[in-house]
């Protein structure tokens, strides 16, 4: 359906009437060419489903939470920064891919509570196939004749799709197998060692009895963190740092500020250190704006809906 407006007052009103929405959750057919690989975790899903995992996901996010999390960002960032450095000769060169590593390594370690390595070890069969069924979902959303399954199939790219995702999912089902190991072994042990709760291990302690998760279910909702999680975070630095560039100015306002709050190059960022860089952040903000990282949002109505006095269904 065509929507026309007459403002772009109306425009926002109508994104925002839809999109902050809990009841409007249903979401269109671009979301299905993930299903093979996501399942319908948090991102594909909707109705009741979407709301049980998001009120069961909803405590992994708490900021406690994340700001165990700051060690791991800084290490994997300064690693990047070491392999950038002999990149910055004048030369033009795609960051893209560099970040892309580093953002995997991240949400790994992070999100699994398990070290890839990536950025040292891009030509590993994981990264390799994160890439390829990046590649392979994203032009499928795009390409038209691409798009009905019996053409998929014909042009080998069916093929391609299933031998990534029995290296991803194989890799997921293991790690959910190894990181309950670790715990059951800990918890056998009464170890008293602090050891930082990663989004694995919360979707564990919610695995079990009739209302818990399968090992299905955990393995979409790794898979699809581990998608959103490294793939939109690498495209909103690389257009932060595009934009920066094109902008020396603002970028010497960026630097000036992280020298004054950064006062040593082997100073360590902690949380008391990231909420000073109120600058830098609105400059994330405004790439983000301008060059978001998801370039569309789809949703299917179910219901009518009154905007702006136009009945819209």
């Amino acid at each position: 359906m065509l929507l026309i407006f007459s403002s772009p007052e109306n425009v926002v009103t109508f994104s925002f009437a839809v999109l902050s929405s809990s009841r409007h959750i249903e979401k269109s057919n671009d979301y299905h060419y993930l299903h093979s690989w996501l399942g319908t975790g948090l991102l594909t899903s909707s109705g009741s489903k979407w709301h049980s995992r998001r009120k069961l996901l909803t405590p992994a996010f708490h900021f406690k939470i994340l700001e165990d999390c700051l060690e791991v960002f800084d290490r994997q960032a300064t690693l990047l920064v070491d392999r950038l450095r002999p990149r910055a000769d004048g030369q033009p060169f795609d960051i893209l891919s560099h970040i892309a590593l580093c953002t995997l390594d991240i949400i790994c370690e992070a999100a699994m509570g398990h070290v890839i390595n990536a950025q040292n070890e891009e030509d590993s069969e994981y990264v390799k196939k994160i890439k390829k069924i990046n590649y392979l979902m994203q032009r499928r959303m795009t390409v038209i004749w691409e798009q009905p399954s019996l053409l998929y199939w014909l042009l080998g790219l069916a093929r391609q799709r299933d031998e990534c995702l029995s290296v991803l999912h194989n890799f997921s089902k293991e790690t959910i197998t190894n990181r309950r190991k670790i715990n059951q072994q800990n918890v056998d042990e009464k170890s008293d060692k602090k050891q930082r709760l990663a989004f694995l291990d919360i979707l564990l302690e919610y695995s079990g009895g009739t209302k818990g998760l399968s090992d299905e279910d955990i393995r979409e909702e790794v898979d699809t963190f581990m998608f959103e999680g490294h793939d939109t975070t690498a495209a909103a630095i690389s257009w932060s740092l595009f934009l920066l560039g094109h902008h020396p100015e603002i970028q010497a306002k960026v630097h000036e500020e992280l020298d004054a709050i950064l006062t040593s190059p082997d100073q360590p960022l902690g949380i008391a250190e990231l909420r000073q860089m109120k600058y830098t952040e609105n400059c994330i903000k405004e790439a983000l704006r301008l060059l978001p990282s998801v370039p569309y949002l789809g949703r299917v109505l179910s219901e009518d809906l009154n905007i702006c006095e136009t009945h819209t269904h």
